[in-house]
């Protein structure tokens, strides 16, 4: 049995491809023009992109005031790692509750 393959030389000019190149930029932008919305239409987009407007401020908000409480969390427990620390070193101990480092 026999193989044979057999060859096609195929001879591209600069020409050529410089046709096809302009035929592929011209499919492409005249895809991407698009006719103008109607009154209807726009309105609907406005309100969409209202919506959204509204969604992400409240979204951010909520990772605002999240990253609010962490930070007021971390910062009350260093203050309190701190005091105890200070009223320990004079001797005293340190009540979370009063605040105030009082004598054992």
């Amino acid at each position: 049995m026999s193989h044979s393959i057999s060859k096609t030389k195929i001879h591209f000019s600069g020409k050529f491809a410089i046709i096809a190149a302009l035929l592929v930029g011209f499919a492409f932008t005249n895809q991407a023009s698009a006719d103008a919305f109607t009154q209807t239409q726009q309105a609907a987009v406005d309100q969409h992109f209202d919506i959204l407007a509204r969604q992400q401020d409240k979204s951010d908000n909520k990772i605002l005031n999240n990253q609010q409480q962490n930070f007021d969390d971390e910062l009350e427990m260093a203050e309190d790692k701190f005091m105890t620390q200070i009223c320990d070193e004079h001797g005293r101990v340190y009540d979370n509750k009063s605040q105030t480092c009082y004598e054992q």
